[in-house]
């Protein structure tokens, strides 16, 4: 399940945690965030985003009798 936390200080500063999201990916549902809110001053990454994201699919045979 893929999970986005978005923390303000008081500053104004903002902080985001991305959950179950592997790789690149993460940036790219992060980006239009990160574009509204300002400039990234630091970026940080969890174990997480240097797996492989592994899509699966599954196919049934469908026979018409």
């Amino acid at each position: 399940m893929q999970q986005i936390e978005i923390q303000v200080d008081r500053d104004g500063n903002v902080t985001v945690h991305v959950e179950g999201v592997k790789g690149e990916e993460c940036i790219r549902i992060t980006r239009t965030l990160e574009e509204a809110l300002g400039s990234v001053t630091d970026r940080s990454f969890r174990a997480e985003f240097f797996e492989e994201q592994v899509l699966e699919r599954t196919a049934e045979k469908v026979t018409k009798l």
